[in-house]
């Protein structure tokens, strides 16, 4: 679980739901991001393929792929997300 953190992006992006009108993103720390995952507060999106998913991903997090956002977002609009990717290759 350390090597993937150490992988990813240190700035990761939520996007609240509740506030899609708007597009607000905030940056947050790693350690804030676990925080709220460890409170449920949140939910962890991956947006690469599933292989990229499967070969390296936060453990709790869910591959909702760029093509398949508008169809498989959840329906509680309240819920922030938090999408990340592994950064610059």
């Amino acid at each position: 679980m350390k090597r993937c953190w150490t992988f990813l992006c240190i700035g990761l992006l939520i996007l609240s739901a509740a506030s899609t009108a708007s597009a607000k993103w905030t940056e947050i720390k790693t350690a804030d991001l676990k925080a709220k995952m460890d409170g449920g507060n949140i939910l962890v999106i991956n947006p690469l393929s599933s292989i990229e998913y499967n070969n390296l991903h936060i453990e709790g997090s869910v591959n909702i792929t760029i093509p398949a956002l508008k169809t498989k977002l959840p329906a509680d609009k309240g819920k922030p997300l938090a999408f990340y990717c592994l950064g610059r290759k």
